[in-house]
């Protein structure tokens, strides 16, 4: 703002009348000074001020303070106050011009600063709205910034979608790839086979040729010289080689065809056999319970346990491919097989015999225990009773509204409606008496009978849980007893006395034992056995309904040799 001038007047005694001024100057600019000037222009004259005011200007000190100002005017540009030609004499115009370009500069400033002002109250507002744009910005600078971040994980999660895309299409293709040469193996391997085919045909063929050859060389036969005509005067036709090789193709035609169908019935009814042996064994073994395994088999038996396991091994290699074999080898495997579910279909026969007889002395040993055929047949028999009744009441009435019908005079009807109302009422009221009576019994069998089905079915849970500990305990015997004969095999192999050819025809022995099976049963002792199965164990079937709804496929997860 350039240099200030600061001027200092020392206050002036009244009583000495001198003056002593101390000043201090320094260069000022015109516009402080003006500033200065404006900034003291608009005061209110008070006492202060007037006292300020007489303070640099009094009466003693005029001639100093005019002196002082046309100093000061001068530096400033303004004109001198005093004339130029006289000496120390007051120029009044000089003054009022003073004065008034004085008051131009004060308004001049003034509207200055009022621009000023006005300027800085725009540059303010424009402030505020720079700050709120910014602010606004900043927000929306975020906003981006967040959605960039979205954008950005939106596009790792694309670019993951993309990657697990590109490896499922490259493991569809590796799929495809392998199908494809599965396909083409297959067709390699068909038309290997049609080719195969083709030639046992074409052996076939010349087979079939010269053995139809060879009979006719061999036919014995005679010629007739003397040919008798036909009935119609034609000749027959000429013997040539074409008419021969077109008999010999037809007659060719002919019996490959019979071969073919009596082939194609052959496998038909080979493969309704195979269904009905299938059906026939999922069925007894449907029947058989899961208790009947071979454990019992090899404790009847008890030789051999290593050796039983080797066969049952054998025999579900085997059976997948048990269709594919020989007739003798399939034969064989299904008579040892359905050999084996007749012995436990008979060990389960027996068993049911067993638990039925154990819960006919069970109810025999209860009170209020009642077989289910008994409880069946009491029903029966109520039902007959109420269907009797209700017929006697329908009889009844037809006969009451044939008596109200007929006429006849009021007393003889009034005495017959009281004695029929009467005799009515007495039997309804012995046969309510004989129906409650029989309500009661019937609840009495129900409850009796709903409690020795709940104590059957936990007997049978009860059973089932010894019988898998007994499997439990069967089974780890039987790898000890393994793991002993493998042990004494190994010190056999190694000893070279004569002991180890004894234990090896003891060991064949034992072999030769268990394929000793039963013969099959006949086919009517196997049907009668079917159908004594439901009869027998009707009661311990429905008594246990409860426990086995609880456990439909316990039976089903066994492993296929004990099915076996």
């Amino acid at each position: 703002m350039g240099d200030w001038k600061t001027i200092t007047v020392p206050a002036l005694s009244s009583d000495s009348k001198t003056t002593s001024q101390n000043t201090s100057e320094k260069k000022m600019s015109p516009s402080s000074l003006n500033m200065q000037q404006v900034l003291r222009l608009p005061l209110p004259l008070s006492k202060n001020m007037h006292s300020f005011f007489s303070a640099f200007c009094t009466e003693e000190n005029v001639d100093q303070s005019i002196s002082y100002l046309n100093r000061e005017l001068t530096t400033l540009g303004f004109p001198s106050l005093y004339s130029e030609c006289r000496d120390k004499e007051l120029n009044i115009v000089s003054v009022l011009n003073c004065m008034n370009e004085l008051l131009v500069l004060q308004r001049k400033n003034l509207r200055a600063q009022e621009e000023v002002e006005i300027q800085h109250l725009k540059l303010g507002s424009d402030m505020d709205h720079l700050q709120n744009c910014y602010a606004k910005v900043k927000e929306q600078l975020e906003a981006s910034r967040r959605e960039i971040v979205g954008l950005q994980e939106r596009d790792r999660q694309q670019q993951c979608k993309n990657r697990n895309l590109h490896q499922l299409l490259k493991n569809e293709k590796d799929e495809v790839q392998k199908l494809q040469n599965i396909i083409a193996s297959r067709a390699t391997q068909y038309n290997h086979d049609m080719k195969r085919k083709e030639r046992e045909y074409n052996k076939l063929k010349e087979r079939l040729h010269q053995l139809v050859m060879n009979k006719k060389d061999k036919k014995i036969a005679m010629d007739v010289l003397n040919y008798v005509g036909r009935v119609d005067g034609k000749r027959g036709a000429w013997r040539t080689g074409k008419t021969e090789a077109r008999n010999e193709e037809e007659m060719y035609k002919v019996l490959l065809g019979g071969y073919e169908q009596r082939q194609k019935q052959l496998l038909v009814e080979n493969a309704e056999l195979k269904k009905v042996l299938q059906q026939m064994k999922k069925e007894i073994i449907s029947l058989l319970p899961p208790q009947k395994q071979k454990p019992k088999e090899r404790a009847e038996d008890g030789i051999g346990p290593v050796l039983s396991d080797m066969e049952e091994d054998a025999v579900e290699l085997n059976k997948e491919n048990m269709w594919e074999l020989s007739c003798e080898t399939v034969r064989e495997q299904l008579t040892n097989s359905i050999r084996k579910q007749w012995r436990m279909l008979k060990n389960h026969v027996e068993k049911l015999d067993n638990q039925v007889s154990r819960a006919h002395s069970g109810a025999l040993n209860g009170n209020d225990v009642i077989s289910r055929e008994d409880h069946e047949l009491e029903t029966e028999k109520l039902e007959l009773e109420i269907q009797q009744c209700k017929e006697m009441i329908k009889t009844q009435q037809q006969l009451l509204q044939q008596q109200l019908m007929s006429p006849c005079d009021d007393d003889t009807s009034m005495l017959l409606q009281d004695c029929y109302l009467l005799e009515e009422r007495e039997r309804l009221q012995e046969e309510w008496k004989l129906f409650r009576e029989q309500k009661k019994n019937f609840e009495r069998e129900r409850r009796s009978f709903t409690e020795a089905a709940i104590r059957l079915g936990l007997e049978r849970k009860a059973f089932e849980e010894d019988r898998g500990a007994w499997l439990k305990q069967q089974f780890l015997s039987m790898t000890s007893d393994h793991k002993n004969s493998e042990h004494v095999k190994t010190q056999s192999a190694y000893s070279g006395s004569s002991d180890p050819d004894n234990q090896l025809m003891n060991f064949r022995s034992r072999q030769k034992k268990p394929h000793c099976l039963p013969t099959v049963p006949p086919l009517e002792e196997l049907c009668q056995t079917i159908q004594h199965i439901p009869h027998n164990s009707n009661s311990s079937v429905v008594l246990n309904k409860t426990t086995d709804d609880s456990k439909p496929k316990q039976w089903k997860g066994l492993s296929k040799a004990e099915i076996e």
